[in-house]
């Protein structure tokens, strides 16, 4: 597959829209920026720097991350665990750290437990047992959790009726106006 992007430019606090037919390489483009693919030829910069070589973990750290077109909870966790996954990368312990349960996993597990919850409103469900949209929008909060400046949602209104793809859009405002996050959106029903 020959794909040709010359330059894609998107400001912070903007929504961006990618559309193409199936096949056309949507998500592709979004495993690229991401690191789960490596480009074969060509430059992905991030606020100017390279991430062609990166991998998932210092692109997340870098400040992208993203949602997929089929769910990806750990749905066995508890809404609220899942949120913290995303937080670990800005609040970082030892192995040692978690298994003696010293001062500094106790304060980062308090700091990401406040932080989940203020992105949260069922924290205690497990992700199993959420309504569909509901499922989508904790894919998005755990998102949000590493702090991102780009956020990548792949189809995210994929399988919702009407009425949760309503919700799901001003979900998706709502994060523009109070994240600043730039967003770049895949979506078949624009």
């Amino acid at each position: 597959m020959n794909f040709n992007v010359n330059c894609l430019k998107i400001k912070k606090g903007k929504i961006f829209g990618f559309i193409g037919e199936n096949g056309a390489g949507k998500t592709t483009v979004f495993n690229l920026l991401t690191g789960v693919y490596q480009p074969t030829s060509g430059r992905i910069l991030f606020e100017g720097q390279p991430i062609k070589k990166a991998n998932t973990i210092k692109i997340t750290k870098a400040g992208i991350a993203r949602t997929f077109q089929n769910i990806r909870l750990f749905k066995e966790m508890s809404v609220i665990d899942n949120v913290k996954v995303g937080l670990h990368y800005s609040h970082p312990y030892t192995v040692f750290d978690a298994l003696f349960h010293t001062p500094k996993y106790k304060k980062a597990e308090a700091a990401m437990q406040e932080e989940a919850l203020s992105l949260l409103r069922v924290a205690e469900s497990k992700a199993k047992n959420l309504p569909y949209g509901k499922q989508r929008k904790l894919e998005i909060a755990r998102a949000l959790a590493t702090a991102p400046k780009l956020l990548l949602l792949d189809e995210p209104a994929a399988g919702m009726n009407p009425t949760e793809t309503a919700e799901l859009m001003e979900t998706i405002k709502i994060v523009r106006e109070k994240f600043s996050a730039a967003i770049l959106l895949i979506e078949h029903d624009m």
